[in-house]
């Protein structure tokens, strides 16, 4: 009898162990889905794929499972701005035994947290983030640690490029182009392709003409050699090129073969920025109105799709990261708690936040009115200064965080500009766009989102360049800036 009793109690945790593997097979499955999705660039399935493993990892205390839910949760959340919610997963990865022991793991997840300071402009800790990744890549060994020193070096030169420090930025495309020796040329095409190019768009921008010709010409070959799908960056870049020649319209035939690419490849974001800068292309060139005119209404209308579409997406992932929030609650609450507490306590949270809110938009309402007069009035008077039509593009410009936006402005506005450059002649170009916007009297909240940075970010910036030209704390910052042109004279 007693035997007969070990024996099926053997059978039972023997049952359990393979129901147990069953269900990790089963997460496994659902972040391989995770995977593909994010390689397909479908967020919000990617989303709920990575939740519904994360789910049932925790049911199951499966530390692998969790670990890499977590991780796909936070780069879908990354990939559409919800940086807190990404932050949270981050962390929760590096509590796990998973991330300790898997140095690939720690590598990627420092790749992830410098990408979400990159986006919030926190340069500083972003290239602190991708040192760790740095150190993590020395340990990797073959393949993995040559392909994780690019993207690396990729990010980190992107940090460099928008820190306007060229040295720095060629330094980090040159160990990409280290770090691809050795791998199949064929495999990595694309690879060569894009730092080829990005190499020529250098060039250019240092007036070395025939370095970036040379190097285009490299990209392109190929390009042609293994038919790579993607290259509208470098057609973009050849299009510079022919811009600082001096050749217009062949420029402008490099833009459109761009345009045709990223129609191709399906990337209709990058689309919509191409329809603005042809308008504005064949508009500031005067190679047409009418081409000009039609990129506009092109961009109009796959703006307004794509806008439609972000909202339906971050509507889906809100309401995926509510549910997810409320099957978390559920877990955690204890059954004895009962739905009487749990309605009055949101009823009290309800009522609290209306009356607060009601408080609160009845003071922004009176604090937008008053800047509304204010940006309504100084509007008025530039466009009465510059003609509607280009004051309206220079606008627009600003919205889009378009690189001609500088130009434009400079050409309407030179004599701020040079009150600038004659308070401090090793002014940068970013500081200058950003004096820019505040002449043009936007708000901290407006520069923050055209330029794609936080709020807090756009006042450190304006406390330091109230220290650099000396602006006292009680003078408003865009008025200050306005003044520096008011005897100056505009050349339309």
């Amino acid at each position: 009898m007693c035997r007969q009793f070990l024996i099926f109690i053997l059978c039972l945790l023997t049952h359990k162990a393979i129901a147990g593997d069953n269900k990790k097979q089963e997460v496994d499955s659902i972040l391989t889905k995770a995977r593909e999705f994010h390689v397909a660039v479908e967020v919000v399935p990617q989303l709920q794929s990575a939740l519904k493993g994360l789910e049932l990892a925790n049911k199951l205390n499966y530390d692998e499972g969790q670990a890499k839910a977590h991780f796909w949760a936070a780069d879908a959340l990354l990939n559409i701005g919800l940086f807190k919610e990404a932050f949270k997963h981050l962390t929760n990865i590096e509590t796990t035994k998973y991330y300790a022991e898997k140095t690939v793991v720690q590598s990627e997840t420092h790749r992830l947290k410098g990408r979400a300071y990159f986006s919030l402009g926190l340069y500083q800790q972003a290239i602190q983030e991708l040192h760790f990744q740095l150190a993590c890549v020395k340990k990797l060994e073959g393949e993995t640690q040559k392909k994780s020193y690019i993207y690396a070096f990729a990010d980190l030169g992107s940090i460099y490029e928008r820190l306007n420090k060229p040295d720095s930025l060629l330094k980090y495309i040159n160990l990409q182009l280290d770090s691809l020796k050795g791998l199949n040329e064929r495999e990595n095409a694309s690879l060569y392709v894009d730092l080829y190019a990005s190499l020529g768009s250098f060039y250019t921008k240092k007036g070395d003409l025939a370095k970036a010709q040379y190097y285009l010409d490299k990209s392109m070959a190929l390009v042609e050699k293994y038919k790579v799908p993607v290259f509208f960056n470098t057609m973009t870049y050849f299009a510079n090129l022919e811009q600082a020649k001096g050749n217009y319209k062949k420029a402008v035939t490099f833009l459109e073969k761009s345009l045709t690419n990223m129609k191709k490849v399906g990337n209709r974001d990058a689309v919509r920025r191409k329809y603005k800068s042809l308008a504005y292309f064949y508009r500031f060139y005067n190679l047409g109105s009418q081409k000009a005119d039609e990129y506009d209404h092109a961009y109009s209308r796959l703006n307004d799709s794509l806008e439609k579409e972000n909202k339906l997406v971050m509507d889906a992932v809100m309401n995926q990261l509510k549910i997810s929030k409320d099957k978390e609650a559920t877990a955690k609450v204890s059954k004895s708690v009962t739905v009487s507490v749990i309605i009055l306590l949101v009823l009290i949270v309800v009522t609290a936040f209306f009356l607060w809110r009601v408080r609160h938009n009845r003071k922004l309402l009176g604090e937008k009115e008053e800047a509304l007069h204010e940006t309504e009035s100084l509007n008025r008077e530039l466009i009465e200064q510059i003609g509607e039509n280009k004051f309206n593009n220079l606008i627009d410009l600003a919205k889009s965080n378009n690189p001609e936006f500088l130009i434009l402005f400079t050409e309407l506005y030179p004599q701020f500009i040079q009150s600038l450059k004659t308070l401090d002649p090793n002014i940068r170009t970013t500081e200058l766009e950003f004096c820019a916007m505040a002449f043009l009297n936007f708000s901290t909240k407006n520069i923050a989102e055209y330029t794609y940075v936080t709020v807090r970010a756009v006042q450190v910036r304006k406390n330091r360049l109230r220290k650099k030209f000396d602006i006292p704390s009680e003078v408003d910052f865009n008025a200050w800036m306005r003044g520096l042109s008011e005897n100056g004279q505009l050349i339309i």
